[in-house]
């Protein structure tokens, strides 16, 4: 069966994700993750040197894998790190010189790659909002008839989040302008799709204390946030066996804008999502390739 491979260029972590597709549906065969903070790179506005050569290493790094396997469709995306900075040209430039057909997702797309993806974990929810906290960027998405209304990015993830104090005001200022700017956010909605690593990770933590699976009580997941916080032993101890390591600094800010999102839309359950932008961009490149 042929394989599909999608490599994900984010602010924290590059991702290559290996696919089969099955009654038109991408699933993982395989996962690897790589540390990368390319966001902690970006100087006076643009990427460094180093980030550059970073995020070539790894993508290289990651063609050569599929060498030996002989995996031939080979697409990478590139999220907010390729944003806004002044020498994005170079920095895609070098990026498709490791074998690698790159695309550069704005904050709009990828928040419609998250929805996307996030239909095959939840194909039946026809209205309501999704979210997904990323490591440079919050994606915002509300929903109709199982269509979008709005999809929005906001330039502030758990990466960002991390270098500000934990109860900055920056998540609800920003989130209470998308709602200003966007008649569809400024709703309730008693619950709420998760979407992205920040999201899963918050759940895997929750499912360990609460035993409840793929839904999130807020209220929960306030206490959790709450215990860290306060470096309750339990809580400290089940961060650090069950969230990966790279995650666990970032953990925190990450929870802090789920709940502020949360907030905003009076959400009492968050469903997590197993799938997400990168099934998404997969999916969209199959109906290209059909047409």
């Amino acid at each position: 069966m042929r394989e599909y491979a999608v490599a994900d260029v984010g602010s924290n972590t590059m991702v290559l994700i290996v696919y089969q597709i099955h009654n038109g549906i991408p699933v993982a065969k395989s996962r690897q993750s790589v540390p990368v903070h390319l966001i902690d790179y970006i100087e006076n506005g643009a990427m460094s040197e180093t980030g550059i050569q970073k995020a070539c290493f790894t993508l290289m790094t990651f063609a050569g894998q599929l060498d030996q396997k002989r995996i031939s469709f080979r697409k990478a995306f590139v999220t907010e790190p390729a944003r806004n900075i002044s020498n994005q040209k170079e920095f895609l430039n070098a990026l498709c010189r490791t074998g690698f057909d790159v695309t550069p997702l704005t904050g709009q797309e990828e928040a419609e790659l998250d929805f996307r993806g996030s239909r095959i974990t939840y194909p039946d929810l026809m209205q309501g909002a999704a979210f997904d906290v990323g490591g440079g960027s919050t994606e915002l998405i509300s929903f109709h008839d199982g269509e979008i209304v709005d999809a929005i990015s906001i330039p502030l993830g758990c990466v960002r989040l991390s270098h500000l104090p934990l109860d900055t005001p920056d998540c609800r200022n920003a989130l209470l302008q998308a709602r200003s700017d966007h008649k569809s956010l400024n709703k309730v909605w008693p619950t709420l799709v998760g979407i992205g690593g920040t999201c899963r990770a918050a759940g895997i933590l929750t499912d360990h204390f609460f035993h409840s699976g793929t839904f999130m009580k807020t209220s929960d997941l306030k206490m959790i946030y709450t215990q860290l916080q306060a470096d309750s032993f339990e809580a400290v101890t089940a961060l650090e066996k069950l969230v990966d390591p790279d995650r666990q600094p970032l953990f925190l800010p990450g929870v802090h804008m789920i709940l502020e999102i949360a907030n905003l839309f009076d959400a009492e359950i968050i469903r997590v999502s197993d799938t997400g932008v990168r099934e998404g961009f997969l999916l969209d490149h199959l109906d290209f390739l059909e047409r």
